[in-house]
């Protein structure tokens, strides 16, 4: 893997997030190398409304993103004294004095979200649902591993689950880790199923820039891009001369695919995303509705690639002139990264 394509999300995600609705944060995600000690414990599984028991490896990961068996935070943070009680109505984390809304889209905010009980032993539960990035439909049916960011960006096909389910058919997914989590850089939920490519999404980023987390997740849009969409976009991009061979095909050779939204989700058209870097060597290109790609700014499609980005290099969006929103992004060989901004 190059070195160059080793990447951290986030609140700073370097989790491939940005503009993210709601006052909870974006995720965090990173890269270094590590191996996994295959310990594991059992944990709860929910899917939908059904929750059945499943391994999963231990809940608590340290800071090189190894699991552990033990440690963790003395206190359940996201949790006040102030705030909503548990079965009233919600639409942020930080309303509920239980720390946990039951969130499962993000743009909107599915709006019979109510205030739930906060996990045992304040231990972390996601939900969300999981989308296809073309289509934007609901997949069911998806394997979701939630990870600690640090494996992900280095052997996302190997990394060690923190918790793991699979979606209902509504797209859905509602895990929650064993213990509580304490993994620096962030937490991704990394996504699979035939006819698609294996994607990475940021879902929650440390407090306070350590390494403990709230217990419930603040990023609920999961995504997964279609094989066949990221193979016709390689080949449309390897028409691209000023794009060098070695950064295709997209997911192989890493690469981040993004979306710029409007709060009710729809594509904003007009977009241009940059580098904050002067001598960034990133690729950025726009997805036309004929397929090809141009370098100017998204089509009605909303949609763009990075290629080649920098370690944690930042990038922003402008929409009508102004500068709606910023994320940092990066990549790595075998998997797709996403980058979604949502402007207000």
């Amino acid at each position: 893997m190059k070195i160059d394509k080793l990447w951290m999300m986030g609140l700073g995600l370097l989790l491939p997030l940005a503009g993210c609705p709601g006052d909870d944060g974006p995720a965090e995600t990173g890269s270094n190398d590590s191996t996994s000690d295959g310990s594991s414990t059992s944990g709860t599984t929910t899917t939908g409304s059904s929750s059945s028991s499943s391994e999963s490896t231990a809940g608590t990961v340290d800071s090189t993103g190894e699991p552990e068996t033990t440690g963790g935070p003395m206190a359940c943070l996201g949790t006040s004294d102030a705030g909503a009680a548990e079965g009233e109505g919600c639409a942020a984390n930080s309303e509920c004095m239980s720390g946990v809304c039951t969130i499962f889209t993000d743009v909107p905010v599915n709006g019979d979200a109510v205030c739930a009980a906060t996990p045992p032993d304040c231990a972390t539960r996601v939900t969300g649902t999981v989308f296809d990035f073309t289509t934007r439909e609901p997949v069911g049916g998806a394997s979701v591993v939630v990870a600690a960011a640090l494996q992900a960006a280095t052997n996302p096909t190997g990394a060690t689950a923190i918790v793991e389910g699979t979606t209902n058919a509504s797209g859905e997914i509602d895990v929650t880790s064993s213990g509580p989590i304490s993994a620096v850089v962030g937490i991704v939920g990394l996504t699979s199923l035939g006819g698609y490519y294996l994607t990475a999404t940021g879902l929650a980023a440390p407090v306070d820039g350590g390494s403990d987390y709230n217990v419930a997740n603040s990023i609920h849009d999961i995504w997964m891009v279609p094989e066949s969409d990221l193979g016709d976009w390689s080949d449309a991009l390897a028409m691209d001369a000023m794009i060098p061979g070695e950064n295709l095909p997209l997911g192989e050779q890493g690469g981040v695919v993004g979306l710029v939204r409007d709060a009710a989700g729809a594509p904003i058209g007009g977009a241009v995303v940059r580098s904050t870097n002067a001598g960034s060597g990133a690729f950025i290109r726009y997805l036309n509705d004929d397929g090809s790609f141009g370098d100017v700014d998204t089509s009605d499609l909303g949609i763009f690639v990075i290629l080649a980005p920098a370690l944690a290099e930042v990038f922003e969006v402008e929409v009508g002139g102004a500068v709606a929103g910023s994320g940092t992004a990066g990549s790595a060989d075998g998997a797709i990264f996403t980058l979604i901004f949502n402007v207000d």
